[in-house]
């Protein structure tokens, strides 16, 4: 009965075409009397960022999680109790996320029946000393106007235009007087979910190895190839524009390339349309990071930067993936093996946003024979299985009406006629069976049982006249 009144800013939808600000939604509230309980459940489709008298307590990056709303509509759960105070207002600002990833268009994301403008619902709930409850509700009464994010794709990056921000908007007793009512949203089709999941988090912070001057800006090096997003620091004035471009390769003459991180190989494309962040500034000193996307990188190339301003302070690596805690170690005499085992970690984080990803920079994936051949060592190497649980959950949901997989998850739709077959499949027999071998867990064993089973079917009835079963992709990494 909760989560049962969806609220967003306009129809509009943000495309290649149509760029559109993410919206703030803002609701005050008054406790007037002492609290036993303070509680709120929110779920935002795609992302959101909570905020509560101005503190921003969100629980992770790219909260709540990244799913097909059809399926599954997460949401999250957070104790207000110690944040409360007489006066107080809630603020929230949604991302498209996968409610609207028109970045996806290779995977036909941007067909998905879902598709649609960013949707926030709220329940609050103060449970008072004296035995009264008082239930807020995300309504018509909640207040939206535009953010300073002009633009935002999971997989594109992030516009953000500092001179529009708007300073207290998430604090109470700000005036909200010329701020339009949000319109009611129809629910969405997917089963209301609580996430319970690792959250993803800054784990690592690294500083430039080196910064390179080039024609039309600056090169900065990082030791490291990974995954996250950067943090901007700068003394600037209003207007000034910086566009960062994200990637993990260079060209032959050692500048940034961005070709092999896009199917679409047009130069203005890429530029245009992949891992690419800008910051208008204003006046003054300021910070900031991108969220509601991430980026696959080594390397940042810098355009607008000043030769004072391209210094290392200026933009530092914050490395980011699920905070998946660690279970294993392995040494050995050979350094050979230890850098190898050492880099094969940091791959696995690299791609670990939820769920595991193929790639942290092109894809961002959920490719389901990726993430069951790396599930073993995984397994022996950290802590995954919450993660790996609730991706089952939206595996066993994405599974067709005939038993068939399809080769990512979450989809729309794509990746039944191509991407899957036995080999990939399997993700949903062998994720179970890992989880029960390392951990003893026999529930996912039962939670699992009835998708394996139709799956059985549906396979069995793709043997060919020999009795074999010949579909779908095998070994994708052969030699040529």
């Amino acid at each position: 009965m909760f989560l049962n009144k969806y609220i967003r800013k306009s129809e509009k939808i943000a495309d290649y075409g149509a760029e559109l600000p993410a919206p703030l939604f803002r609701r005050e509230f008054s406790v007037e009397k002492e609290l036993k309980s303070a509680n709120i459940l929110i779920s935002g489709l795609g992302f959101y960022r909570l905020f509560i008298n101005g503190r921003d307590i969100t629980r992770g990056a790219l909260s709540p999680y990244i799913s097909n709303p059809d399926d599954i509509v997460y949401y999250d759960s957070y104790d207000l109790k110690d944040l409360l105070k007489k006066d107080n207002a809630l603020g929230v600002i949604l991302g498209n996320g996968l409610q609207n990833p028109y970045g996806g268009s290779v995977w036909d994301f941007d067909k998905a029946r879902w598709r649609a403008a960013p949707q926030l619902a709220f329940i609050i709930t103060l449970e008072f000393t004296d035995g009264e409850t008082r239930v807020i509700e995300s309504d018509t009464s909640v207040k939206t106007a535009d953010s300073a994010v002009i633009m935002d794709e999971l997989r594109r990056g992030m516009f953000y235009d500092a001179r529009r921000e708007t300073n207290g908007w998430s604090e109470s007793g700000f005036d909200d007087s010329d701020w339009p009512f949000a319109q009611s949203a129809p629910n969405p089709r997917g089963e209301f979910r609580l996430c319970d999941v690792d959250p993803i988090r800054v784990t690592e912070e690294l500083a430039p190895a080196e910064i390179i001057k080039r024609d039309g800006g600056f090169l900065f090096k990082y030791a490291k190839n990974g995954a996250g997003t950067c943090r901007l620091k700068i003394n600037a004035s209003a207007g000034q524009n910086i566009t960062l471009y994200f990637s993990d390769q260079l060209t032959a003459d050692g500048g940034i390339n961005m070709d092999p991180i896009s199917f679409v190989q047009s130069a203005d494309y890429v530029r245009e349309s992949v891992q690419k962040d800008i910051y208008i500034c204003k006046d003054g000193e300021q910070e900031f990071v991108p969220f509601f996307t991430y980026h696959g990188y080594q390397y940042i190339f810098a355009e607008g930067l000043e030769d004072s301003q391209a210094v290392p302070e200026t933009l530092t690596y914050l490395v980011m993936h699920s905070d998946i805690a660690k279970r294993g170690e392995f040494y050995c005499s050979d350094d050979t093996t230890n850098k190898l085992q050492a880099a094969m970690l940091r791959s696995d984080l690299t791609n670990f946003f939820h769920f595991p990803n193929d790639c942290p920079h092109r894809e961002k994936n959920g490719w389901t024979a990726d993430a069951m051949l790396s599930a073993e060592q995984m397994m022996m190497n950290f802590a995954p299985e919450r993660n790996y649980r609730e991706w089952l959950r939206n595996i066993c949901k994405a599974q067709a009406d005939d038993g068939s997989l399809p080769g990512i998850v979450p989809t729309g739709g794509w990746g039944f006629a191509w991407g899957n077959g036995p080999a990939w499949d399997n993700v949903l027999i062998y994720l179970p069976y890992l989880i029960y071998k390392y951990r003893g867990d026999k529930q996912v064993l039962l939670e699992n049982a009835p998708s394996i089973m139709r799956y059985l079917n549906y396979i069995e009835g793709r043997r060919d006249s020999d009795g074999l079963i010949e579909i779908g992709l095998g070994d994708w990494c052969q030699d040529n």
